[in-house]
């Protein structure tokens, strides 16, 4: 589904120039479950913005499905974004003068469907992520979890193949972080293919491959590709 050949991506000039990406090679297939880690400043939300279309890249080659992504047109990045990608951030990102309804209805406004079928698609969303209820309330009357599932249903009410996650539980409580980790699974169970960004053992052990960055370049410094749940240390 996805493969990255020799991408680098560089910020700043002279003595503030930062090499972000540093010659990345990776493949995802379709209906992976995938955890990316690193320390800060590794790359990681670079290469994350970079696999969304949110971000150009110097060099090398990013091709979906086959295709090359034209980081060269704004016109196919903005389709590219709007039918095949979900995105979903740590502080959620939503509208504070909008109500939940509203602010999961946005990605399908931009793709010009009806009133009618918007809300029989916003409402589907919102009762997968068990938050039907709270339609008609603002995110500031909604708990951090409450605020999370919002955020989930707006990514994947537009019914992307692609969701990109950048630390999606790093501003929830234990227990709460836990059932988003279900939400993600049960999402690629149904057949989405997702890429989390994280720092949380406990989330990268629920996925099925994890990917490290080093210094904006992929490391087998890891404790491995695959960490079971039982060999997670917390």
């Amino acid at each position: 589904m996805i493969k990255l050949r020799d991408v680098t991506k560089t910020f700043g000039k002279k003595e503030a120039r930062v090499e972000a990406l540093r010659g990345i090679n990776l493949c995802i297939e379709e209906g992976e479950l995938v955890a990316i880690m690193g320390k800060s400043g590794s790359g990681k939300s670079t290469l994350l913005n970079i696999l969304g279309g949110m971000m150009s890249m110097d060099s090398g080659e990013y091709q979906y499905d086959g295709e090359l992504v034209n980081f060269t047109s704004q016109r196919e990045l903005t389709k590219f974004r709007r039918n095949e990608v979900g995105f979903v951030v740590q502080y959620f990102a939503l509208a504070d003068d909008l109500d939940i309804f509203q602010n999961v209805a946005l990605p399908l406004k931009y793709q010009g469907y009806s009133g009618k079928k918007i809300k029989e698609m916003v409402m589907e969303a919102l009762r997968e992520l068990e938050i039907e209820d709270k339609a008609k309330s603002y995110p500031s009357e909604l708990s951090g979890g409450q605020q999370q599932r919002a955020a989930i249903a707006r990514a994947v009410v537009k019914q992307p193949r692609l969701i990109l996650a950048d630390e999606p539980t790093g501003a929830l409580d234990e227990a709460t972080g836990e059932a988003v980790q279900e939400i993600f699974r049960k999402l690629n169970e149904s057949g989405k293919t997702i890429i989390i960004v994280t720092h949380d053992l406990k989330v990268a052990g629920h996925c099925e491959r994890i990917i490290h960055l080093k210094d904006g370049m992929i490391s087998d410094d890891g404790p491995g590709d695959v960490v079971r749940e039982e060999e997670v240390i917390v």
